[in-house]
């Protein structure tokens, strides 16, 4: 019986090992700056982030994860918006890995057990509010009438005045590792 007991504590603690090593989980708040000529404005959505490493490894990257949250949504004039969509330009993964990436100075995916343990117990260089390199900016777009989604365009970080007017510069994106609750209905609200 004594055999029974060790080998099944053995066996459990095996299989502890297997379902807790390599998962990474976060509460992450993206914010958009954009100056105006009326004054600055900006606004944050959070985000979670978990990611998972495989213990075994069939095809694809090794890793696999899972996002909730929603676009930050910036009223840069009155009934005009900003949208940062939950993806970047380069990867599919970008919430995902915009805090690897940006800590990382890496462009794309960044996908570093090491830096994932950083942001996951916000510690070292994920300690407070990480500036995204503009190379890691998220995609963004928005309506030339928001009540036609048809309507929708990308949007250049560089030149937001082609789309706003005169004077509306992107002035800067942040990140930063919280436990602020996943932010939900901000875009539904604009939308409708």
């Amino acid at each position: 019986m004594k055999k029974v007991l060790v080998v099944a504590a053995v066996l459990f603690a095996l299989a502890w090992m297997v379902f807790t090593t390599g998962r990474y989980s976060w509460h992450q708040k993206l914010t958009i700056t954009v100056e105006t000529p009326a004054g600055e404005v900006s606004a944050s959505s959070v985000s979670a982030v978990s990611w998972r490493k495989h213990w075994i490894r069939w095809d694809g990257m090794g890793w696999s994860y899972d996002l909730t949250g929603e676009a930050v949504v910036v009223e840069v004039t009155p009934g005009r918006y900003l949208f940062a969509l939950l993806k970047g330009a380069g990867t599919t993964e970008y919430m995902g890995s915009v805090a690897a990436a940006s800590i990382a100075g890496r462009e794309g995916r960044v996908l570093d057990e090491a830096l994932f343990s950083e942001v996951h117990y916000r510690r070292d260089r994920a300690a407070g509010v990480i500036a995204v390199p503009e190379f890691q900016y998220p995609m963004l777009v928005t309506f030339d009438d928001i009540t036609k989604p048809e309507t929708v365009r990308e949007v250049d970080p560089a030149d937001l005045a082609a789309v706003f007017w005169e004077g509306v510069r992107f002035k800067a994106v942040t990140l930063e590792i919280t436990r602020e609750a996943v932010t939900e209905g901000r875009v539904e609200g604009v939308l409708g």
